[in-house]
């Protein structure tokens, strides 16, 4: 099995169109800006494609683990892979309910891919930083702000 990443991503949203194959990708996510956590996402999405080199039909597992800001790494997904031979591009497309964000600073997803011998054959680097902002009060007329004097 020889699979080669022909493109990855991340995102809030995507689709693979069944009748054309077309695969749309929806608000790419490189950051996520929160005045506090933690946060639940309510979706993330991994759209991934990836093409055979060579003719044979191509059986291995997919593994994704996250890496988080303070070095610990968690498995989040695995599964079967397979392509047949007939079959020279893949496009999968995973998505996450409810994803947890504890911490501040850069994430990393890592997709990998294997084959049935458990040789690593591919693996696709998705990161993404979230970041403090300040929290903006909501609803404030100028007028309503107390009035502070010296």
């Amino acid at each position: 099995m020889s699979l080669k990443l022909k493109f990855a991503s991340l995102s809030f949203g995507a689709s693979v169109d069944q009748q054309t194959g077309n695969l749309s990708i929806f608000d790419m996510v490189e950051e996520i800006r929160t005045p506090q956590l933690p946060i639940n996402l309510q979706s993330l999405v991994i759209a991934l494609v990836v093409e055979k080199s060579d003719p044979a039909a191509a059986d291995g597992k997919m593994f994704i683990h996250v890496l988080t800001p303070d070095g610990k790494q968690a498995l989040v997904g695995s599964g079967d892979m397979a392509m047949p031979a007939e079959q020279k591009r893949m496009k999968a497309v995973f998505r996450f309910g409810g994803f947890p964000v504890a911490l501040f600073g850069q994430h990393r997803f890592v997709l990998s891919w294997v084959n049935k011998a458990g040789q690593k054959q591919g693996e696709a680097l998705l990161d993404f930083d979230v970041i403090q902002v300040q929290q903006v009060a909501q609803g404030a007329e100028p007028s309503d702000k107390p009035n502070v004097s010296h």
